[in-house]
């Protein structure tokens, strides 16, 4: 046989479709077919021995655990596929991906990187230093920075070396943050907690409104008051005008006063004046030594009285009410519900608030943001008019 002969060129076969479908083996099929026939007639059947069960077992679904009615009323039973957002691959929770890989190599997660070789690329070695940590002590370090940047820099340039105290301080708290809930809230209350509810809030309620009405009436009698006080003043003015007018007038009459009379005391009633004086002076002091005598006779009564104040003398709790900002926290508005507006079911049962504005009231009361109110612009002084003097130039 002889090695690397050229192969000839293979000749396309001359036989139709028809040659081909005649000459298929299909003895494999044949015997399957001869199987299935002789299978039929030995057993017969696959339904007589076989049954489909499309409708289950009763026993088992009674043995399956039940759903809550309230799951079954908030499952989702639309058929409706749900609207599918196309999704951002450049992010990772809303973070870049090359930020997060940043991240992860100097935290040493990243296979095959160290930590020092990514603190070294965002660092640099400047910052590093070059100790021989088996020599001798290192020398104390001294801050290249001059003296003026740090007693007289305007800039956060000077590095903090300690923390401010105040944030070991906890927050102080204007309040609750979390309250129990009142019963009467309920969407099936009971009668009783739903009346003691609507009471608890009229009287709020009530309260509020006397004070503002209060404030209201304040508002009014001060404004009558100011308009009184200019009203004076108009008269008072008009008074001194025509005051001015009769005295111009009355310039050559006589004073209007009586005469003085000269008193003169005689050398008698002078005396007698000041024994009167010494007698008095006598007396307060009788008096005063008398008050000392009975105080000192009492100085072992208020000795004991003392001590057992101290025994019995416990410390106050200041009740005095630590405020933070200038401004409450926010009010709750009313959440009372109506005899019409009360649902026994749970399916009829709407929801309700405001899911920011409660976490607003949560920080405020834990004095985590401040409270304030809107403040309407005003002027920080009145205009001043003046008169331009361009008419000058025309004069």
């Amino acid at each position: 046989m002889e090695i690397n002969r050229p192969k000839a060129a293979k000749q396309g076969s001359r036989k139709g479709k028809r040659a081909w479908r005649k000459n298929i083996d299909i003895e494999d099929v044949q015997k399957g077919l001869e199987g299935s026939r002789e299978a039929e007639i030995l057993l017969g059947k696959d339904d007589v021995n076989f049954i489909i069960d499309t409708e289950g077992d009763e026993n088992l679904l009674k043995k399956a655990p039940k759903k809550l009615k309230s799951h079954e009323i908030l499952e989702n039973k639309s058929k409706a596929k749900p609207l599918i957002t196309e999704r951002n691959n450049k992010k990772i929770q809303g973070v870049q991906k090359k930020d997060v890989h940043r991240l992860m190599r100097l935290t040493g997660r990243v296979v095959g990187d160290s930590k020092l070789n990514a603190r070294v690329e965002k660092d640099g070695l400047l910052r590093g230093s070059n100790e021989d940590l088996w020599g001798s002590e290192p020398a104390n370090k001294s801050d290249s920075m001059p003296e003026i940047l740090k007693t007289k820099s305007t800039t956060g340039y000077t590095k903090a070396k300690h923390a401010p105290k105040t944030m070991k301080f906890e927050p102080i708290k204007q309040g609750e943050s979390t309250k129990d809930i009142d019963a009467g809230k309920s969407y099936n209350p009971s009668l009783e907690s739903w009346k003691q509810l609507i009471q608890k809030e009229f009287k709020d309620e009530k309260e509020r409104e006397l004070k503002r009405q209060e404030l209201l009436e304040h508002q009014e009698k001060i404004r009558s008051m100011i308009s009184e006080i200019n009203e004076e003043e108009e008269n008072t003015t008009s008074g001194s005008e025509s005051d001015a007018s009769d005295e111009e007038d009355a310039e050559y009459r006589l004073s209007v006063n009586a005469p003085t009379k000269v008193k003169i005391k005689t050398k008698s009633k002078r005396n007698r004046e000041a024994k009167h004086k010494e007698k008095m002076k006598l007396q307060e002091q009788l008096k005063e030594l008398k008050e000392q005598v009975k105080e000192l006779s009492n100085v072992e009564k208020y000795t004991e009285e003392t001590e057992q104040k101290q025994v019995a003398k416990k410390p106050k709790k200041s009740s005095k009410k630590r405020k933070l900002f200038k401004y409450d926290p926010v009010s709750t508005p009313l959440e009372v519900k109506l005899s019409d507006e009360l649902t026994s079911n749970l399916k009829d049962v709407k929801p309700e608030g405001n899911l920011f504005y409660e976490t607003m009231k949560t920080l405020q009361v834990s004095g985590k943001v401040e409270t304030r109110i809107p403040v309407a612009k005003k002027r920080r002084y009145t205009p001043k008019i003046t008169e331009k003097w361009t008419y000058k130039d025309f004069k």
